[in-house]
């Protein structure tokens, strides 16, 4: 369905390296502004589903030009089939995650999504369970992923009332929007191994923006957009920032460090969507935010200690019925002397 399975490139992952951890902190940074950026637009009156459409419409016009200005004339270009899977993959990685979020921020704040959005790591976990993806976990690490979902029954329970969040059905839209990241995220890591293609990225986010137009027809009264300095803004910044800079990063972290290696950023993005959120649009920070921002931290302390634990063994590529033969031994010079 999502074309061949790539060549998987190696059995082990990396772990937690220095230039791993920087790319880490570089995603967390543009995807965690992206929260209260949406937030902002959606309070302004744009359609998220508008938005989803227009913003990941944007990207893959983007990305497709730097992909055709880029594009080594010697190598073959994606099939067909090969764009049609990332199509898929793209609508479901980027486009239903963004249109439950989008829709979720116009009833919370970004930094409430954002500490919902730490559930990912886990829910990684269970999708690679359910889809046969199989990584190493020790206790130390169920017990950090474990902390990012306790964060957030805290923060439904006793923010729900609180009139942080407006619509019982906001905190639901967004942790659907994240299991639909963490489902994605492991489907990349399965049929895209080595990473994508930026013709195949163009199309992911050609999946997304079908995805956008298709929730404005089942839902025709969502077509509205107001055209202020903060929705095009936004609509710029998702595009380009979040979409196409975001996910290239993110596409080499899903080929360095698996689905669950790759999903920490999200334990990064809370910390930095609160900050924007306070700093830049003076959305409030209250007690349940800073609990949730304490158990995402502790929860990032012990994976880092499990990880040293296990060494570089950490996580294990999906189990395949035949492995790929290797490159043929090097002959023995000995053999090869003349007699």
């Amino acid at each position: 369905m999502f074309g061949k399975r790539g060549p998987e490139p190696k059995t082990r992952l990396d772990g937690p390296g220095a230039r791993t951890i920087a790319l880490l902190v570089l995603l967390g940074v543009l995807w965690g502004i992206t929260f209260p950026m949406v937030r902002r637009g959606v309070a302004a009156g744009a359609s998220p589903f508008l938005l989803v459409a227009l913003d990941f419409g944007l990207a893959a016009a983007a990305t497709f030009a730097i992909a055709a200005a880029t594009a080594d004339r010697a190598v073959d270009p994606p099939s067909g089939r090969y764009l049609a899977g990332s199509m898929l993959l793209g609508g479901l990685l980027i486009g239903v995650n963004n249109l439950l979020m989008f829709w979720g921020l116009q009833f919370t704040t970004g930094g409430v999504a954002a500490v919902v959005y730490a559930t990912v790591p886990l829910l990684a976990v269970l999708a690679g369970l359910f889809l046969g993806y199989r990584e190493r976990l020790g206790a130390a690490t169920f017990l950090a992923l474990s902390l990012g979902l306790i964060g957030v029954l805290i923060l439904e329970l006793t923010a729900s009332g609180s009139g942080v969040i407006t619509n019982d059905w906001a905190i639901p839209s967004i942790v659907g929007g994240a299991s639909a990241q963490a489902t994605g995220t492991v489907l990349i890591v399965r049929y895209r191994p080595r990473g994508e293609t930026r013709f195949g990225l163009a199309a992911q986010f050609g999946g997304a923006s079908i995805a956008g137009a298709c929730a404005l027809l089942l839902f025709p009264g969502t077509v509205y957009l107001s055209p202020t300095l903060a929705v095009i803004g936004g609509v710029f910044y998702v595009a380009l920032f979040s979409g196409v800079a975001g996910y290239t990063v993110f596409f080499e972290l899903t080929r360095r460090s698996g689905a669950v290696g790759t999903s920490l950023v999200m334990y990064l993005t809370p910390i930095v969507g609160l900050l924007f959120g306070a700093l830049v649009l003076s959305e409030a920070v209250g007690s349940t935010e800073i609990a949730g921002l304490g158990l995402i931290l502790g929860a990032l302390f012990l994976y880092e200690v499990s990880w040293r634990g296990r060494g570089r063994r950490g996580a294990v590529r999906p189990e395949s019925s035949s492995r790929a033969p290797g490159p043929p031994p090097a002959p023995d010079q000995a053999s090869q002397r003349p007699g």
